[in-house]
């Protein structure tokens, strides 16, 4: 699993290519915190090369979501099936990610 990030122009990408579970939690809370306190306008997490998501991956992107709204700065998932997800509200992470027909299949 690995975690990619870019920070340019008041926008935070990150990618995630493998799992995304709690052994990325700690860089993954370092890059969205340094991101929001220089005043990110936009998150975009990157899960379409993500092969699974676990519940502590789901609550990172939850706390993310709730952390953006906020601060009133755009949050952007990104899931297999070329699906993004514009998230207003925390709730919906769950919901998108549950809409994600090969990690239903894999689990």
């Amino acid at each position: 699993m690995t975690l990619r990030s870019v920070f340019l122009d008041g926008e935070l990408i990150l990618t995630v290519d493998g799992a995304l579970d709690g052994s990325l939690a700690r860089d993954y809370r370092r890059v969205t915190e340094e991101a929001l306190s220089h005043d990110a306008s936009r998150v975009v997490v990157d899960l379409t090369r993500t092969t699974s998501v676990d519940g502590n991956g789901s609550a990172m992107l939850a706390a993310t979501a709730a952390a953006c709204v906020s601060r009133d700065v755009h949050f952007i998932l990104a899931v297999p099936g070329g699906v993004e997800a514009d998230v207003t509200d925390p709730e919906q992470v769950g919901l998108t990610l549950g809409g994600v027909e090969t990690w239903r299949d894999a689990g």
